[in-house]
């Protein structure tokens, strides 16, 4: 057999092979993630918040803007560091634990710790005011990056792991309530202080960030992930960050699941050059009060 004819073979039992093989077809990656919990888990809000962090420019949240301390107050962030459309307290309250934790809050924002915050923002904003002449604490119109300065006073941290999964689970996880207060100041002459407070202000805040702790050895989980949606307890291996392909059928490919991890999206971050993480503050949902709530010192 002469060489040409057994090259024509060789092409021959090429074509026989790859007729055979199903076509190639791509495994689910990380960002995917975003579209499955859009149009196979109803998730829209987690979808939507997921989206602008692959979108946006690399950015690491650090420590004190995670933990909301003053030096990275909501105010002075950027809006690529600060989401106020997505989230609203109308599609919050949509879920149980939600509403469970704003009646909760409403009942007991006046812990100790919580009017100690209450007297230092009203001696801060009756500086310079003169006499007996009485004046409003807090404008609750306005948006919560400014109450989260003027006006308010307690949070309560709430949500576990073992919540529902849900768009509330995959948007805000554990997440914080917090609430401002509306009321009417009186100065006394005898130095003494009285508030009538009239009107309450619910907010959340979150920080949509992929950071494990500082001395942690391993990374969170974050669940199973595959083209059917998402599973707490489940068996797969490490999910793709970049795009591959493999003769299988989609039948095959959409069956897999992967583990995802917080690291999973810092090494997406190292090897797109894009995902940057955010604040979310959603609107304000303000509760008139049936009757004043009375304080003096």
């Amino acid at each position: 057999m002469n060489k040409g004819m057994v090259q024509v073979d060789q092409e021959r039992l090429r074509a026989q092979l790859e007729k055979k093989l199903p076509p190639k077809v791509r495994l689910f990656q990380l960002d995917d993630i975003p579209g499955v919990m859009r149009s196979r888990m109803g998730w829209p809000v987690a979808a939507a918040l997921m989206e602008r962090w692959f979108r946006g420019a690399p950015f690491k949240m650090p420590g004190p803007m995670k933990r909301g301390e003053a030096v990275s107050r909501p105010s002075t962030l950027s809006a690529a560091q600060l989401d106020e459309n997505t989230v609203s307290m109308a599609w919050a309250r949509g879920f149980a634990r939600v509403n469970a934790a704003m009646a909760k809050l409403q009942s007991q924002w006046a812990t100790p710790a919580g009017v100690v915050q209450l007297k230092k923002i009203v001696r801060e904003q009756g500086l310079g005011r003169l006499g007996t002449q009485a004046w409003r604490l807090g404008d609750l119109s306005k948006p919560a990056k400014i109450l989260d300065e003027t006006c308010q006073v307690n949070y309560l941290g709430f949500g576990r792991l073992s919540d529902p999964l849900d768009d509330f689970y995959g948007a805000m996880g554990e997440a914080t309530l917090k609430v401002a207060v509306s009321g009417m100041v009186t100065p006394k002459g005898t130095g003494k202080t009285s508030i009538a407070i009239d009107e309450l202000g619910f907010y959340l805040r979150d920080a949509y960030d992929f950071n494990d702790g500082e001395n942690s050895f391993l990374s969170q989980p974050l669940g199973f992930w595959g083209f059917g949606g998402v599973e707490r307890l489940q068996w797969g291996s490490g999910v793709s960050i970049s795009e591959q392909w493999v003769q299988e059928t989609d039948a095959q490919v959409r069956s897999h699941t992967y583990l995802v991890q917080n690291t999973d999206f810092r090494r997406w971050r190292a090897l797109h050059g894009r995902g940057g993480d955010f604040i979310v503050l959603s609107n304000v949902h303000r509760v008139q009060l049936p009757f004043p709530i009375h304080m003096e010192w």
